[in-house]
């Protein structure tokens, strides 16, 4: 009997033993339906790598159809902004446009396809991008677009995709297939015609935007006064000489500066006024119909006048000819070949006027009119007024004090350097 006793006290300790240790490893084992490195984003059991390779479907069955997970599994959106598994906020185009430009999208391909229309995602990168590339949004070529980002934000923004160069970059598109740089501007922009007449017709203001309130650069970096000497950022620098506008006026009309300074040359775009230097379009200055334009002719010759009033004096593109008012390119009067008008002229200011244009031998000079053609000499006589029937015909029927006028007073010679004294003994004929 008591060794019955004893067996029993024996097998209910070993009972207890046995339920004591059942019930120390009830809450032992963890049991996962993933891998170890699961979470670990570098090895190769990530559950991103796998999520890429097959999709996110067959995580369903535990984390939910919505992905938000049920009853003890945890949801992907308690990490991911959805199942596709980006991070959250990565529709902001700062958080994935960032990934995208520094790797490059052919890692978006896994999960969006080869031709980025969706994949197993589901998701298009053409619901909002213009392109495979998914980086700008639908309509992005437009220069209004693109254009408009630049001019605000500068190009700096550009080169992490197209390359610090411009030529590319990962996006494998150059700025130069379209631009002439990374300005953005057309290629030639930098031919006065181009970005000139687009300043002319819309106003430097819009320059603004790149080149800085003050022309100096902004963020381009490129000063106005690199070429120009102003603000309006159109004329070269030293326009103001008269030598530069006005050669340019010459060989292309004013008609090219209506565009800034009006068809009336009054200011126009520009707000300067041609007339405040100038008597018109043509360029003369205000005093030039005067005597102004004749001792530039007397000077420089009539044919420094050709490239406005044409080759023929008639107009050219001035549309003003030298004969409304001249006998002719040298800038006579119209009456000027009788011998009422340039005689008297001779005898009142000596013919040493006449050398400007006529050379100093009177025989012809750049007005290739020659003295000698109707007259003896620069004194004007006619041709055989030596003869003495002639001049001294003249003498007796109106005496010799007309003489006076040419050969002086005392009739030694004067301006006309022929003293009567040389052929007579006196001024008597």
């Amino acid at each position: 009997m008591r060794r019955a006793s004893a067996i029993l006290l024996v097998l209910a300790a070993c009972g207890l033993d046995l339920l004591g240790g059942c019930a120390e490893r009830a809450d032992d084992p963890q049991l996962t339906a993933h891998p170890d490195a699961w979470l670990q984003e570098q090895a190769a059991d990530f559950h991103g790598e796998y999520v890429k390779a097959g999709g996110a479907g067959s995580c369903a069955g535990c984390h939910g159809a919505d992905g938000r997970g049920q009853e003890a599994v945890p949801g992907c959106w308690d990490c991911h902004d959805g199942p596709g598994g980006h991070p959250a906020g990565w529709v902001e185009p700062t958080a994935h446009g960032a990934d995208v430009q520094a790797d490059g999208p052919d890692q978006c391909a896994a999960c969006h396809g080869e031709d980025f229309r969706g994949g197993w995602s589901g998701v298009s990168c053409y619901a909002c991008h213009d392109g495979p590339t998914g980086r700008h949004p639908e309509g992005w070529a437009e220069p209004s677009l693109h254009g408009a980002y630049v001019r605000t934000g500068g190009v700096s923004s550009c080169t992490p995709c197209h390359g610090e160069d411009s030529g590319g970059g990962t996006s494998g598109v150059s700025c130069y297939g379209c631009h002439d740089g990374p300005g953005g501007h057309p290629t030639g922009w930098a031919e006065h015609l181009q970005h000139g007449s687009v300043a002319a017709t819309g106003g430097a203001e819009r320059c603004t935007d790149c080149h800085g309130a003050d022309y100096h650069g902004g963020w381009s970096g490129v000063s106005c006064y690199q070429c120009h000497d102003g603000p309006t950022g159109r004329h070269p620098e030293g326009w103001a000489d008269a030598a530069q506008h006005g050669a340019y006026v010459r060989d292309n009309t004013p008609a090219s500066c209506e565009s800034c300074h009006g068809a009336d040359y009054r200011g126009g775009t520009s707000g300067i006024s041609c007339y405040q230097c100038h008597d018109g379009p043509g360029g003369h200055t205000s005093a030039w119909q005067y005597s102004q334009h004749a001792n530039y002719v007397a000077t420089y010759s009539a044919l420094s006048c050709r490239p406005c009033h044409g080759d023929a004096y008639q107009g050219g593109w001035s549309g003003i000819s030298c004969y409304r008012c001249h006998d002719g390119p040298g800038g006579h009067p119209g009456d000027w070949v009788d011998r009422e008008q340039h005689g008297m002229f001779v005898v009142d200011w000596s013919a040493l006027g006449c050398r400007s244009c006529h050379g100093p031998d009177y025989g012809g000079g750049w007005s290739e009119v020659s003295c000698y053609q109707c007259h003896d000499g620069p004194g004007g006589h006619p041709i055989g007024w030596r003869g003495r029937n002639r001049h001294g015909t003249y003498a007796e029927t109106y005496g010799i004090h007309p003489c006076a006028a040419c050969h002086g007073q005392d009739y030694r010679g004067d301006w006309t350097g022929v003293s009567c004294y040389q052929c007579h003994d006196g001024p008597l004929p």
